[in-house]
């Protein structure tokens, strides 16, 4: 079944959503990457926060029951969660074929450094949420197929047997699973029979060539009506403490960040499906869960492990995008020249090469692109890629412990930065520059880092951006920069508000 994309999901994924299912994960890779992992009826679910994570496990007749407790930091919880479950990578096949699904918060930092506590925990999210997907659909965009991956079980004591009982033994746990996939993909046809989703995506995108084309855009690029605990003046002001803290010599430059939010009628599916039409992103993704969803199109990897090779590709240098082809080309020389965008990029290119040499192959770290242009809807960025080798005896976790948060979002030096920014911004990020993606049972695992993202929690969608601040920073510029990186967001939650509210799902009432 082809998915062509930057049309709406297909019937069989919005016929997957209106089930009463209150976990689920949708992850997309962009218009150039493969495959695209929706995962349902997870196993299991771990949260955790502070100094201690629930495990809720999934009951055979549905819903969820505690299960476990485990009393450690959301690292250490989710690697001890993960113990003994171990599965082989599949040779050219999907990345991601089992495992768990979600994401870290921008407070699992934390877990890894002693920072204060200063600001607000507004929203009072976990600092970690995944769902242990045994089995989930796969849609690969290369070969216009559909797969359904199934996680055979086998019980603990299966290595104890003798051979013979063994080999029956896992011949019938094959089976099982087996026999699962051809019901997911019965599951997945009888989705696609459903009523089409092609007319409601053809509204969607009249609707979008009409008011694009058609003058001033009929809202503002923020609603007047937006309320946020970091006004415009503060954020001034936050700008200028950060030049003394870079004058004194502390640091070198401060990502720093503000938080807008609004009421919304529309459902996140709908939010999601605006966003993926307005602004598709290489690391997109919908979470949703009982209390809260995140609906995110980030334009940014923060690592991935593929058979012990590790890739970052760092984000910094924007410039918004030209009305017309000729402007947009000369942002584009004006970015690729400013000495001061491009400074601060090499700076935090550097940062990535030291974060990931601490888990590389010594001498194996190396930018293989350099302040490459990647366009997205509303602005363009300055793009670098690091690769590098992971250490033997080394794992995920190691890896996420030496690069997260990513140096883009926070700044250089690193600790310092975030000291300042504890200060600086009055409410916790949250999910805001965290991670979402996944850890495969074989051990490799792809994160993103979340920007371009809304929480939506009690119907108010929390949506966050920032700049990075530097020595000769404008304030008043920076505040226009963090603005203009929400553009997308707002336009994908101002477009759900004019095509109506979707159908609100039943299993996502709180």
């Amino acid at each position: 079944m082809d998915l062509p994309y930057g049309e709406a999901l297909p019937a069989s994924w919005e016929a997957a959503w209106q089930e009463q299912e209150p976990y689920s994960i949708l992850l997309e890779s962009g218009k150039t990457g493969r495959y695209t992992y929706l995962g349902r009826q997870p196993a299991a679910v771990l949260r955790a926060k502070g100094s201690e994570a629930q495990v809720w496990t999934r009951a055979a007749a549905g819903g969820y029951e505690p299960s476990q407790t485990i009393a450690a930091n959301p690292l250490e919880a989710v690697r001890r969660w993960l113990e003994g479950r171990r599965a082989p990578r599949i040779a050219d096949g999907p990345k991601f074929a089992g495992g768990i699904a979600g994401y870290w918060s921008y407070d699992v930092a934390r877990s890894i450094e002693r920072l204060p506590e200063l600001a607000t925990d507004d929203l009072e999210l976990p600092e970690a949420l995944f769902l242990q997907l045994d089995e989930l659909w796969i849609h690969d965009r290369e070969q216009s197929c559909i797969y359904a991956a199934v996680q055979a079980s086998l019980a603990a004591e299966a290595d104890e047997r003798s051979e013979a009982v063994g080999a029956a033994f896992l011949r019938s746990a094959y089976d099982a699973a087996a026999a699962r996939a051809l019901e997911l993909l019965e599951q997945w046809t009888a989705w696609a029979s459903s009523p089409s989703a092609l007319e409601r995506t053809g509204s969607r995108k009249e609707l979008l060539e009409r008011t694009e084309t058609g003058g001033a855009l009929p809202f503002p690029d923020v609603p007047a009506d937006a309320g946020s605990p970091f006004p415009q003046e503060r954020y001034k002001d936050a700008v200028r403490a950060i030049q003394r803290y870079i004058a004194a010599g502390d640091v070198f430059q401060v990502n720093l960040s503000l938080r807008q939010q609004k009421r919304t009628q529309a459902s996140p599916e709908e939010l999601y499906e605006w966003l993926r039409l307005i602004n598709p992103s290489p690391y997109m993704g919908l979470l949703r869960t009982p209390e809260f969803q995140l609906v995110s199109a980030s334009p940014e990897l923060l690592v991935e492990l593929a058979d012990g090779k590790l890739y970052t590709r760092p984000i910094a240098g924007t410039r918004r995008r030209g009305r017309t082809p000729e402007e947009d080309a000369e942002l584009e020389l004006e970015l690729r020249t400013n000495e001061k965008e491009t400074a601060e990029h090499i700076m935090l290119v550097d940062l990535e090469r030291n974060d990931l040499g601490r888990v590389s192959r010594y001498g194996t770290v190396r930018v293989e692109e350099l302040m490459v242009v990647e366009r997205y809807s509303h602005v363009m960025h300055l793009v670098s890629q690091v690769n590098g080798e992971l250490v033997p005896g080394l794992d995920a976790f190691d890896v996420i412990s030496a690069v997260f948060p990513g140096g883009t979002i926070t700044g250089a030096p690193k600790i310092r930065t975030m000291e300042i920014i504890e200060e600086l911004e009055p409410v916790r990020r949250g999910p805001y520059t965290g991670s979402m993606g996944w850890i495969d049972y074989s051990g490799d695992m792809e994160f993103n880092i979340i920007i371009r993202t809304m929480a939506v929690k009690d119907r108010v969608a929390h949506i966050q951006a920032g700049a990075g601040i530097v020595i000769d920073s404008d304030p008043e510029r920076e505040y226009r920069e963090s603005i203009s990186k929400a553009k997308a967001l707002w336009r994908a939650f101002h477009y759900a508000a004019l095509h109506g509210p979707a159908p609100i799902d039943r299993g996502m009432e709180a």
